[in-house]
């Protein structure tokens, strides 16, 4: 996956996409398809007490090099969260209801982006096939909601069915996920340690926020 700072359409991925993050508190967010840079950690990472990457090739930032379509060794509803931006429409067709099958079995709630074929950035890349999978077909499962834009960007969020969620531009507000479920607070933009605020508090990586991503906070 591109990094969001030199992708060709980043404006809008920023404007767009990061509107839908998960709710702050959340126990966990699976990356799915982060690529080896990762480059929605800085921001998802601050949302959750677990983040982790996963992606079918290798590379520092990925902390799970597997195959969805192959399936996973994730239990059952393992993830609270899974955060899957701009990946479906690189799998190939004939597979991805099988990578949708596998994804919705590990994780309680999903957030899905991809650019569909009448997009500019759909053409961008000659690896893109367009998404055939039926999202409305996982209500039984989810609570789901279509975001999906004019313009061309699919955006669908597939939610856990007992807990109220209120969707706004700042977000996914989940009933049970607070910030006071997290070992860190954020103040002007930077992180500190919840039981000492005089003291920052460290990731796994240094947070680099680029394109305003820091107004999503």
């Amino acid at each position: 996956m591109i990094d969001v700072s030199s992708h060709k359409n980043v404006e809008n991925v920023i404007r767009f996409f990061l509107t839908y993050l998960p709710p702050r508190g959340a126990e966990s967010i699976l990356d799915i398809g982060g690529g080896s840079t990762a480059p929605y950690k800085g921001v998802l990472q601050t949302r959750c007490n677990k983040y982790r990457n996963l992606d079918i090739r290798q590379g520092d930032r990925v902390d799970y090099c597997q195959d969805v379509i192959e399936g996973t060794e994730f239990k059952d509803k393992e993830w609270d969260w899974v955060w899957c931006s701009e990946t479906l429409e690189h799998i190939p067709q004939e597979y991805m209801k099988t990578f949708v099958d596998e994804v919705c079995r590990i994780s309680k709630n999903i957030v899905w982006t991809f650019p569909l074929p009448h997009a500019p950035a759909f053409i961008d890349d000659p690896g893109h096939s367009e998404v055939i999978v039926d999202m409305k077909s996982y209500e039984k499962d989810f609570t789901v909601f279509d975001k999906t834009t004019k313009t061309g960007k699919g955006i669908w969020i597939f939610a856990r069915n007992d807990r109220e969620i209120q969707i706004d531009n700042r977000g996914i507000h989940q009933e049970g996920y607070t910030v006071d479920n997290l070992p860190f607070i954020i103040r002007n933009y930077k992180c500190y340690r919840r039981d000492d605020e005089a003291m920052p508090w460290s990731f796994d990586t240094p947070l680099r926020y680029k394109h305003n991503i820091e107004n999503f906070f």
